[in-house]
């Protein structure tokens, strides 16, 4: 009775110590599960507490840019008006300047056909009357240029002066060899 009382005592240990081992494996289990559980609880919820930051730093984000935009936009409207002021005092000082240029190149132009000798011009306005003028200073060119130095030229300016008057066009002007080109010369730097 005696083996009997011993392999009930072995059995019955042999039995507690499985359920004391069946006990810490299903504690062990139930930690780990836990542990898992609450792992994977804390990492959703770093998830959605970061996404949620990245959304609030996004939205952050979209104000300043929205803000700096709106700067942008009103620096170039402000940039806009002024070089509109601007463009509107500087276009009559612009025109005068053009005219201006514009004014030394036709100088320049009858400059350059003044000291033409083959090119002869005449105006609509007074055409015959300029005519008989070019006549007579071809008559008077041929003849002083025989007889007379470069300081007669004054006289010829002054006969061919004289009959531009006396035919009633007075507003013609005349300016005969170098004369012609130091006045072009002196209108030009003027």
């Amino acid at each position: 009775e005696g083996d009997r009382q011993l392999e009930k005592i072995a059995t019955q240990m042999k039995i507690d110590v499985e359920l004391v081992g069946v006990e810490s494996g299903l504690t062990v289990q139930r930690i780990q599960d836990e542990t898992k559980l609450e792992t994977e609880k804390l990492r959703e919820q770093s998830v959605a507490d970061s996404n949620v930051e990245v959304a609030k730093a996004k939205a952050e984000v979209d104000v300043i840019y929205a803000d700096g935009h709106l700067e942008s936009a009103k620096n170039i409207a402000k940039a806009e008006k002024v070089a509109f002021e601007a463009e509107g005092i500087s276009a009559p000082l612009n025109r005068k300047q053009n005219d201006h240029i514009t004014f030394i190149h036709k100088l320049r132009a009858q400059q350059a056909l003044a000291e033409n000798d083959k090119v002869v011009i005449t105006g609509t306005g007074g055409g015959n009357v300029a005519n008989a003028l070019l006549q007579a200073d071809a008559a008077l060119k041929e003849s002083y240029s025989q007889q007379y130095t470069v300081d007669d030229h004054k006289s010829r300016e002054a006969i061919l002066t004289e009959l531009a008057i006396a035919s009633g066009k007075g507003d013609v002007r005349i300016l005969v060899g170098s004369c012609a080109k130091s006045a072009v010369d002196k209108s030009v730097t003027d």
